[in-house]
């Protein structure tokens, strides 16, 4: 990827990841994994996105930590350990194509269910106390972001239904996808998927993605997102059509 005519899309695409998720809490890995996809395989895209996504995300943890919603957060993780070890298994047992195929759909399937979502209009109203549904929120979301980067959408899907603030609900979607891309990475670099070139391509977009998030921060806290529907929504449809016509091409 280090060669002109891959390595300035993939500076061009960290950059406008990081702005994404620095305006909304989530998206950077699932956008970066989709579009290195079209010249990287999944098990070297998945494991760079998901790397990149827990460096850049460091800035914002302090703040986030204060904001979060601890109670929730807590059982959101317990599903997402249990469902990280599945998640390293199958990306590192299926094929690239295939792969890609499953990623892009997962994406697509998580921006429709994003876009159809009926607004609700009791933005006041008290957040609902966490349950079990929490765990398999947490479980379902973190399988997704191990085999696809894709864990934003059945998470901002659940923490959407809760009824937290805007500001509550982007702290613990960061210091989730955190944890999730931690636990993922140490599953990976265990089953020897995490290797020296890895390393070497996340330090070209390091700093693109750093610019991005930052400017994607200026932004939230200057006019926060009122709806992901017209936001990340078609984004994320757009990326992953793209995946799915070159495939099919």
């Amino acid at each position: 990827m280090s060669s002109l005519p891959h390595l300035w899309p993939a500076v061009g695409l960290a950059c406008f990841a990081g702005a994404v998720r620095g305006y909304c809490g989530f998206g950077f890995a699932m956008l970066l994994a989709l579009g290195l996809m079209l010249f990287l395989p999944p098990i070297e895209a998945v494991p760079l996105a998901l790397l990149l996504d827990l460096v850049t995300s460091i800035g914002l943890w302090r703040r986030a930590a204060r904001r979060a919603d601890w109670p929730r957060l807590a059982r959101l993780l317990a599903g997402m350990l249990v469902a990280t070890v599945v998640g390293v298994w199958l990306i590192a047992s299926l094929p690239a194509s295939p792969l890609r195929i499953a990623i892009a759909l997962l994406a697509l399937a998580g921006a429709l269910a994003l876009l159809l979502r009926r607004e609700s209009s009791a933005i006041d109203s008290a957040p609902r106390s966490p349950g079990p549904s929490s765990v398999v929120a947490g479980g379902v979301s973190g399988l997704c972001m191990t085999l696809a980067s894709s864990g934003g959408p059945p998470l901002m899907l659940y923490l959407l239904h809760q009824r937290l603030s805007p500001v509550s609900l982007r702290a613990t979607a960061i210091l989730f996808f955190v944890a999730s891309s931690s636990a993922s990475l140490i599953g990976l670099g265990l089953a020897g998927e995490l290797g020296r070139d890895t390393l070497l391509q996340a330090a070209w977009l390091l700093v693109p993605a750093l610019i991005g998030n930052g400017v994607g921060q200026w932004a939230f806290e200057r006019s926060p997102p009122r709806s992901l529907k017209y936001t990340v929504a078609p984004l994320l449809m757009l990326l992953s059509a793209w995946v799915l016509l070159r495939e099919w091409f």
